[in-house]
């Protein structure tokens, strides 16, 4: 037994916990203090209860006056303080997910017997040095947002939405300035996340979510795996009570404003997306039941890239369905146990948004999902309580991609020179083996309640947390296992993509010399990778007195992963400390001020873990087409212009020809040693106030600073390695008779990137019936390094690949990283209106994101570094080269500073009103929502071309805008036009944000 298990073994038994999962966070904590005269009272007896919380908890307070109740599930609770000869007083507190409430109280002696009854209203957010926003499901549902995680997400300081420019997907999350890949994404205390791109699967029915809590700075040690934040979400769990819901949401394409470039006319049919769910006693106070579902059908009007009057219809059917069981073996010990089933059927789907023809579409996909958590909680005494839990997520893709294997119908083309889109078939194969990301983790945590006079009061909270992730992949690029990559500008101009009906219309793309053939081969199918993370952690939230508290805690983390081919490529651990302290200037909570160190080391990503494998990646080698120009006259459609390319490809040797460059999967890209978790450093320092009894404030600020960024190498030391394939017996599978440069994959702290915030949050209430909320982030992200791309999610980084030809400032820039947005501001406010004829609720929703920065890049080919008009003939030192066996592609030059353009400021105004008419038990609700009334068209995202004009040595010379190169006629403009109601909010299909739409829901309560 390894020196890491035994210490697990021991600190487990000592502990109590007898297996099972402590990064399930469903829980949270209230605690307080009771006092007399000024001072802390021993041996009051503090009975809660809630409607969340199967019967009742009781405890008596501790040596200096304090109580605390750990392992609640978040709701609303009464908290009753009783003790002999004192009038009884009673606290309403709410208790949020992941958070720490307060109810404090002080007891009078009973010359009079009343009992006296108070709403506590600090809010958790200043009770911690947590940098946290709990966000309850009423809100959601008042607002006019969608109600769905991300959605919710965004309202929250710290969260930037990406524009889809030079990183991540457009629309995926990113939490304080992390890649959008590397943050944790939970519902009901497990985590949803896909496993590469990072963002959050919809496992969830948007009626079923009680509340959220975002978490972006001074996060406890009980969270791990990664560097941005976490977001925490819970489902409803039935009660003593029956109640449920039934809602249609109703939308439609024509109900959405013309928008900016807008050409085709909109699919006029009414899209319904049906809610239900039902909650209630099976056993009262022992055993409860909660069951929702969701269904959604929707048709999406789209177009052709480069041809806007061609429209085709996308599908989605999504299906899902939730059971959850909250039960009490006995009254110290109770289980609850959750299931979510979810499908999506897609129809022409077009996965990377530039399809040229319709033969290019994935006609039919499916995408199911399941997901299951089990939770314990026992109580086992008043100072101890063991939460254990087990979760498991099944993702997998089924006939995704083309259906046809032969190379003149299962091949793609693409136009990579000029980025207007792709041809032929669809990219990954339908035909083949359907993929799977799956996961699971199990653990336990227990939390010790510990006082002293001297010491003050300790909630201390350990536990062991065993995380596993696999993939399971033949990852064909197409079913034909090739891709034509097109460079000339003139190959797929509108005009060549016509036919005499839009139902039949087809490309006709010239093939010129320079363009390349790409042979995709799997030459060994995957063994699945197994990526697991066992962890190790204490937190110790400790208050030494009504000055001072203190949050101390550190987190283990052990990884260990292999990859596609079984071959282990990481093996590494770190420590994580989480260190917070907040001073209350006055001592009685109005006035406090926190600051904290944290280390946050993220998971070992699965597609960078398994990029060296040959189990199931395919390799990549390029040819180049040299032979005569085919089609020239645009006169041969897709097909037949394969067909003449594949003739000429065969006739000269075909996969027997000396590629110009490439990679084969498993042979010449490996991991070198052991992949270490990328990590952050994080500082931060705050201010919080309660202002009034219905009004607070809190300020922070946030430095965030990475390591241990993944990274390639290339380069004379790593040399080169013979273009042989082989099997598991040593037998030669190809050979190219050739060699190829050998890439070292590992990590690297050579690179840069800082985060810095402030982050303002504010509530008030001012009257009962009104709410008023808000935040405001500002915020700068710089460095060099984004980390991740849209298709791929985790990338590495590849400036030390072929470094000679790299060796110029404007390669890789410091400067602002596409997540980069300056300011964030969410205000809303909510007003109730009662009637007699039914109550109306009025609110409204102002959104402002600064706009995101892009870049003019150029891409330098290799023969740009040999081209006698630039004055030099080899960016090698002493012109004596290199033993390199290619070349490195195309190489980066930032013509621009790196972000010194910005796309539009976005601001919108949203409006909802809320009517709900009781009958009875039966409340009927309609609600309408305008989301962007104002129609404002800013644009979020856009064309970058450039064109170059002229060559120069970029080594010596600073290029001149103008006489070597210019602006693209659309640099900077809108291309793509943003036309759906079914858009999201937060992604919409085009390079401008959601036009002024309408969208309409009707059900009832009860």
């Amino acid at each position: 037994m390894n020196s890491f298990r035994r210490f697990a073994v021991i600190c487990t038994a000592l502990l109590l916990l007898l297996s099972v999962a402590a990064s399930a966070q469903t829980t949270s904590s209230l605690t307080g203090k009771v006092i007399l005269d000024g001072n802390g009272i021993p041996g009051v007896t503090v009975t809660i209860s809630s409607p969340a919380l199967l019967g009742t908890r009781t405890t008596v307070t501790d040596v200096n006056g304090n109580y605390n109740f750990a392992g609640l599930p978040p709701g609303a609770y009464t908290a009753r303080f009783e003790m002999e000869s004192m009038q009884t007083q009673t606290r309403n507190v709410q208790v949020t997910l992941s958070g720490t409430a307060r109810a404090d109280a002080e007891m009078r002696l009973s010359a009079v017997a009343e009992a006296i009854t108070v709403t506590a209203a600090a809010p958790a957010v200043l009770e911690t040095t947590e940098v946290q926003t709990n966000i309850q499901a009423d809100l959601v549902n008042n607002l006019p947002t969608q109600r769905t995680l991300t959605a919710t997400t965004s309202l929250a300081p710290g969260v930037t939405t990406q524009s889809g420019t030079g990183g991540a997907a457009a629309g995926s999350i990113a939490i304080s300035g992390a890649p959008a890949y590397d943050s944790v994404f939970m519902v009901n205390g497990a985590t949803v996340n896909e496993n590469l791109r990072g963002q959050a699967h919809n496992l969830f029915i948007e009626d079923a979510i009680q509340e959220t809590t975002v978490l972006t700075a001074g996060v406890s040690a009980e969270f791990g795996r990664f560097t941005g934040g976490v977001v925490n979400a819970i489902t409803k769990s039935g009660g003593n009570e029956f109640s449920g819901t039934l809602r249609d949401t109703v939308t439609n394409d024509t109900w959405t404003a013309e928008g900016d470039l807008r050409v085709n006319e909109p699919v006029d049919v009414t899209n319904h997306v049906y809610e239900g769910t039902l909650g209630g006693r099976i056993i009262r106070d022992r055993l409860w039941f909660f069951a929702a579902g969701r269904y959604a059908e929707r048709s999406q009007n789209n177009t052709l890239a480069n041809d806007d009057a061609t429209g085709f219809v996308t599908g989605t059917e999504d299906t899902r369905y939730e059971g959850k069981l909250t039960g009490q073996i006995t009254s110290k010990h109770s289980l609850v146990a959750s299931y979510l089933d979810s499908t999506t059927a897609q129809t022409n789907n077009c996965p990377f948004g530039g399809c040229l023809e319709f033969v290019n579409l994935d006609v039919a996909r499916e995408l199911p999902n399941t997901f299951m958590t089990l939770h314990y909680n026992g109580i086992i005494t008043n100072s101890l309580l063991i939460e254990a839990n087990y979760a498991d997520k099944d993702f997998s893709f089924v006939g995704s991609g083309g259906d046809f294997t032969d190379r003149i119908r299962g091949t793609a083309l693409g136009a990579y020179g000029t980025g207007e889109g792709y041809l032929g078939a669809p990219f990954f194969c339908g035909v083949c083996d359907d993929e799977e990301r799956n996961n699971n983790v199990w653990g336990a945590k227990a939390t010790y309640y510990l006082a002293s006079r001297s010491l003050g009061t300790h909630s201390i909270v350990t536990g062991y947390e065993n995380w596993a992730e696999e993939r399971i992949s033949n990852n064909y690029q197409t079913a034909s296992n090739y891709i034509i990559y097109l460079y000339d500008d003139v190959n797929l101009i509108a005009p060549t993509c016509t036919g005499p009906t839009p139902a039949d219309i087809t490309c006709r793309p010239q093939i010129s010399t320079g363009d390349e053939i790409k042979w995709n081969p799997i030459f060994e199918l995957t063994q699945g990778s197994d990526f697991t993370t066992q962890s190790l952690f204490v937190n110790d939230k400790w208050d030494l007195n009504d000055h001072w508290n203190f949050n101390l805690g550190v987190r283990y983390d052990k990884n260990n992963g292999k990859d596609s081919s079984g071959i282990t490529v990481a093996d590494d651990s770190s420590f994580s400390p989480r260190l917070g302290v907040m001073y209350d200037v006055q001592g009685n909570g109005r006035f406090r001020v926190n600051g904290s160190y944290s280390k946050y080391v993220s998971r070992i990503a699965e597609s960078i873990g398994s990029i060296g494998a040959g189990g199931g990646n395919p390799s990549y080698l390029y040819y180049e087409y040299t032979g005569p120009t085919i089609n020239p006259n645009h006169t041969l459609t897709t097909q037949q212009a394969l067909a003449e390319l594949f003739a000429w490809f065969d006739a000269n040797g075909g996969n027997g020809m000396a590629p110009t460059r490439g990679t084969l999967s498993g042979v010449n890209q490996k991991i070198v040693g052991s992949l270490q978790s990328p990590s952050v450093d994080e500082w931060s320092l705050g201010f919080g106030s309660q202002l009034t009894s219905n009004a607070y404030l809190r300020l922070d600020f946030t430095r965030k600073d990475w390591n241990d960024f993944y990274a390639r190498f290339t380069n004379a030391q790593t040399g080169t390695v013979p273009a042989v394939v082989r099997d598991a017996n040593g037998n030669v599978i190809v050979d190219l008779h050739s060699n190829l440069d050998f890439t070292e994959v590992s990590n690297s702290d050579a690179y840069e990137r800082v985060y810095n915030a402030a982050m303002l949050q504010a509530a008030w209430r001012p009257f009962q019936r009104v709410n008023v909320g808000a935040n405001y982030t500002w915020s700068t992200l710089k460095g060099n390094v984004t980390s991740e791309n849209t298709g791929s999610g985790p990338v590495p980084e590849s400036a030390f690949q072929y470094p000679e030809y790299k060796a110029f400032d404007q390669h890789n820039p410091t400067g602002y990283l596409p997540g980069d947005q300056r300011h964030k501001l969410r205000a809303w406010v909510s007003f109730d209106q009662p009637t007699p004829f039914g109550a109306f609720n009025f609110s409204l929703l102002q959104r402002f994101d600064s706009g995101t920065p892009y870049s003019a890049i150029t891409q330098l080919s290799p023969s740009f570094f040999t081209n006698t008009q630039a004055g030099y003939t080899s960016p090698f030192l002493d012109g004596e080269g290199l033993s390199y066996a290619g070349t490195p592609g195309n190489v980066a030059y930032y013509l621009s500073e790196r972000g010194e353009y910005r796309w539009d400021d976005i601001s919108s105004t949203d409006l909802a009103v809320n009517y709900e008419l009781p009958i009875s038990r039966i409340s009927l609700f309609a609600q309408a929502k305008v989301v962007n009334v104002l129609n404002n068209q800013g644009q979020i995202n856009g064309n970058t071309t450039v064109v170059v004009d002229q060559a120069w040595n970029p080594f010596t010379e600073t290029p001149v805008e103008g006489v070597h190169w210019h602006k693209g006629a659309n640099f900077g403009r809108g291309t793509q036009p943003t036309t759906s109601a079914g858009a999201s909010l937060l992604a919409p299909n085009g390079h401008f944000q959601l036009p002024r739409t309408f969208y309409f829901s009707a059900g009832l309560r009860f």
